[in-house]
């Protein structure tokens, strides 16, 4: 067997760390300006991503406390108060299966509630899940639990689970 040798020739030998220094001098100040870079995007995506989280948090809150406002008037038998919070020309499906439709009709048939309602009546909302589908509008639905609540017959019924589906927006309010 014969073996040929040939050598190569090599002009220049390059090694990672033998770099001109300022070659590795720009280098460094590119990447640490882009290291810098990034980390100012990410603070500035992170303050703003808080901020939106507060005001969720806070618009979540306010679509509560309508479901809270909502639970007291049916305890206080105010059917003025729990119809308000609906448009004018809103619509409400009863538990029954009644489709209202306008605030005039929602006030009627609270009214008509009030008659369940005795000394020990509660109300409250729990289980909420709210979306925001727009900034100023949300989808949500929740579950009112009615306790102690008089029955068609006159006996009392222990409890009585509602499920509430809802939308809730924000109006422009003008004083």
């Amino acid at each position: 067997m014969i073996m040929k040798e040939k050598q190569m020739q090599i002009s220049q030998t390059y090694r990672a760390d033998s770099a001109p220094s300022e070659r590795k001098s720009a280098l460094r100040d590119m990447l640490q300006r882009l290291g810098s870079t990034l980390l100012m995007c990410t603070l500035v995506l992170a303050a703003t991503g808080s901020a939106r989280a507060a005001a969720n948090a806070q618009d979540e809150a306010a679509v509560r406390a309508l479901g809270d406002g909502f639970a007291k008037a049916f305890v206080q038998k105010n059917a003025d108060l729990r119809a308000s919070q609906f448009a004018e020309d809103g619509t409400f499906v009863t538990p029954q299966g009644d489709l209202l439709q306008g605030r005039v009709a929602i006030v009627k048939d609270f009214g008509t509630e009030a008659q369940a309602v005795n000394a020990s009546t509660q109300a409250a909302f729990s289980n909420y899940r709210i979306r925001f589908v727009k900034p100023d509008v949300a989808v949500g639905d929740a579950l009112l639990t009615l306790h102690s609540v008089n029955g068609p017959d006159g006996q009392v019924i222990p409890t009585i689970p509602v499920n509430f589906f809802f939308v809730a927006s924000v109006t422009a309010v003008t004083g």
